[in-house]
Formats: C-alpha cells, sequence, structure tokens
C-alpha cells in the first residue's frame, strides 16, 4: 500500500494565506496575527494527521458481478470495513486505477467511482459504483486509489491497493424478428425425442395403481378387470429440441473480405457473428430448446446439448472468452459432432463454409444481422420502448381531446 498527499487549488490556496498571514504577523509584530497563524498551523496538522489515520484503518474489498453484458450497466459494489474501535472515518472516495492492457477495464468501459459517506468504528458499510461495458471480453481489474479530503476539505490524503480481480463481459444482445428461430430450425422429428422420465406425452412409460386424483382417462381398464383394482397408465415426457450453434471462426482476421455494408472492419465482422450466436443462444434458450456450442477455429472445447441457467451462462462465457488475435485452427471434418437429432446452425463472419455442419445445417452470415434482428436487448432498448409508449400514449390523448367537441 502506497500513501501520498495529493495537491489541490483549495490546499494551494490554504497554503498561501498561511504563507501571507505569516508575513504580515512577522513585519507588524501583532499578536493576534500570531494567534491566526497558530490556528491555520493548527488545522493544518489536524487535517493531515486525521486524514493518515482514517486512511490507515481502512479495509477494503472489491465484489465484482458474476458477468455484465455490452449495453447493459454493471454494478461493482465495494465493501469497506473501519477496523478502528473509536475513529470513523467520513468522505471516503474510491476510484480505480487504469490498466495497462488491452483487456483492462479502461479498455473496455468508462472509468468509475465510488463514494461513502461514513464508516463507523468497527463498521462495514458497502458503496456502489456502475460501469457500462462497451465491448465484450474479460475485463482486467487492478489496483484502487480512496483518497479522503476530512476534515476541512483543503488537502487530500490518499493510499493505494493492489486488488487484481477479472470479470468477463458477454457480447451485445439482439432481439431475433418473429418467426427467425423457427425458420432456422427444421420442424417435425428433428430434434424432438422421448425421454426416460415420466410425463405427459404419447409414448408408453409403464403402470401403476390409481391414486386419487388421478384422472379416469388415465385408467388401463382390461389391465384394471385381470388385477381386480384400478390400475393407471403412465407416459413419457417429450424431450425439448435440440440445436447446436457453430461459429466459424477458422478464417483470420486480416483475410476476410469487407464489403461496402455497415459493419466496415473484418473485426466487427466476427463481433457481429459472435453477437448474432449469443443472441440465438438466448432467443432458444427461452424457447425450451437444448443448445450446444461449437466455436472451430479457437482452443475452446465445445460445450455439449443442454438446458439450465449455469448451461446457458457456460456458453455466453465461452463466446465472452474468445480472443481473436490468438493463431486460429484449422477445421478438421473428423472432429466434426453429427447426430441426426440435432439441428445445427452455422454462424459465419463473412462467407460460407458448406463443410462446416451437416446436410441440413443452416448458415448464416454476420451480414445479415440487421436483418435477423429488430433491435439490441438492453437499456437502450429499454429507453426506446418507454420513449414509444409514451409518444403513443400522447398522441391517444391529443386525438381523444381533437375528437372532443368544443
Amino acid at each position: 500500500m502506497k500513501r501520498r498527499y495529493h495537491t489541490s487549488i483549495p490546499g494551494l490556496l490554504y497554503l498561501g494565506l498561511i504563507g501571507l498571514t505569516a508575513f504580515t504577523a512577522v513585519n507588524n509584530q501583532n499578536n493576534v496575527l500570531f494567534w491566526i497563524l497558530g490556528l491555520l498551523l493548527s488545522g493544518l496538522i489536524v487535517s493531515s494527521i486525521v486524514s493518515g489515520m482514517m486512511i490507515r484503518s481502512i479495509r477494503i474489498r472489491r465484489l465484482l458481478p458474476a458477468h455484465g453484458i455490452v449495453g447493459e450497466p454493471m454494478i461493482v459494489r465495494y465493501e469497506v470495513t473501519n477496523r478502528s474501535r473509536f475513529l470513523p472515518i467520513f468522505n471516503i472516495h474510491i476510484k480505480e486505477r487504469n490498466v495497462n492492457e488491452p483487456s483492462g477495464f479502461n479498455n473496455m468501459m468508462d472509468p468509475i467511482s465510488a463514494w461513502v459517506m461514513h464508516v463507523g468504528p468497527n463498521e462495514t458499510v458497502h458503496g456502489e459504483a456502475i460501469l457500462w461495458p462497451r465491448r465484450r471480453g474479460k475485463a482486467v481489474f487492478g489496483s484502487i486509489r480512496i483518497w479522503t479530503t476530512f476534515p476541512l476539505g483543503v488537502f487530500r490524503k490518499s493510499i493505494k491497493i493492489p486488488l487484481p480481480q477479472q470479470a468477463l463481459v458477454y457480447p451485445q444482445l439482439y432481439e431475433l424478428k418473429p418467426g427467425v428461430l423457427e425458420a432456422v430450425t427444421p420442424q417435425g422429428l428433428l430434434g424432438a425425442t422421448v425421454s426416460r422420465h415420466m410425463g405427459s406425452g404419447d409414448d408408453y412409460y409403464g403402470m401403476r395403481e390409481f391414486r386419487h386424483g388421478d384422472s379416469m382417462r388415465q385408467v388401463a381398464w382390461k389391465r384394471s378387470a385381470a388385477m381386480d383394482q384400478l390400475v393407471c397408465i403412465e407416459r413419457t415426457t417429450p424431450a425439448p429440441p435440440k440445436v447446436r450453434v457453430v461459429v466459424n471462426l477458422t478464417t483470420p482476421t486480416d483475410k476476410l473480405t469487407v464489403g461496402s455494408d455497415e459493419l466496415h472492419s473484418p473485426h466487427e465482422l466476427e463481433e457481429a457473428a459472435i453477437s448474432l450466436a449469443a443472441s440465438i443462444i438466448c432467443a432458444a434458450d427461452l424457447s425450451g430448446f437444448e443448445i450446444g456450442l461449437k466455436l472451430p477455429g479457437t482452443k475452446l472445447p465445445s460445450i455439449l446439448v443442454r438446458r439450465n441457467v449455469w448451461h446457458r451462462a457456460k456458453m455466453l462465457s465461452a463466446l465472452a472468452s474468445i480472443d481473436l488475435k490468438q493463431p486460429r485452427t484449422k477445421f478438421s471434418a473428423t472432429s466434426q459432432i453429427e447426430s441426426e437429432q440435432i439441428a445445427q446452425i452455422i454462424i459465419h463472419p463473412d462467407r460460407v463454409v458448406t463443410s462446416i455442419g451437416g446436410s441440413m445445417a443452416w448458415h448464416l452470415s454476420a451480414r445479415q444481422l440487421d436483418t435477423l434482428t429488430l433491435r439490441t436487448i438492453g437499456w437502450d432498448a429499454a429507453q426506446l420502448t418507454a420513449h414509444d409508449s409514451v409518444a403513443k400514449t400522447n398522441y391517444k390523448k391529443d386525438t381523444i381531446k381533437s375528437e372532443v367537441p368544443a
């Protein structure tokens, strides 16, 4: 931990006032001026001692969220503990220090600061700061600097505390247009199987004794007549449809072709492909699909087809941790996972490579992002929706007023 004092305009004015008072008191030999000079010097000493004691008794811990999303507010909390048994802490400012790395948080989001007004003796208080991630990836947090100007507000005493941490920022999510997910996932029996659990399906699972509350339609009358007791038929549960999302990253960034569309750089094409994959994964998960993920061209392992909250977070984390600066691996046809019961959606940053995926796979390009989506999912979309609803409400009110006769 490194402590230091910082100069500020109020501090410089205070020092200038001390110098002016000392010069006048020495020249005039006035006792009142000497009393004022002593008071000013006492305030300087007391301010330095009190701020130093407060800074030394602070213990702080950064509490990062599980993840962040591009376009969504990311709340970072700070746990501030006062280890002193008698001295309270006032006016504590917490600021993140810049990390000189490409993955530093300052390169992915705006600098932040938090403020805590008061921490009593042996008390713990939480402060919050809001981050706005600008791009996906692994955000690296370094040290933080704590400073205070208490009690006089003229001098700032600070301390630097190393707190290395990392947090993943998920890609930008988009709302798919109605019918897109149904169009790219084959219908019928493809992707639908029968589970090994009881449910309300059509296939036979077994029999059991009649229970109170069972429907009479479930009773097997012939079997019940033979056994001289009511017996019910149990059915299986149909498994949800399965889909595997494949993001083709086998082509290096510098070898991608750039057209005349809105995505001006190859890097933006790859980021659009990753965002499209994340949007399809979220939409499919909400629609009840079992989803898997495969990232040919990277060293990240394939994710099997499953469905739950943690599985979706695992796939989004894999998309967030893709490093486009790493060398690409070639696609091997033998490593491709084939299954007749799984629909495949292949997303390409640029040109479609038909060798990836089976004969029933759907191929999408990152250039189709605008045609397949409506808008971004996040704070901006919510603000736009609220603005549209307010505008529609005002329009209806104006229309009603205009129709009411005077």
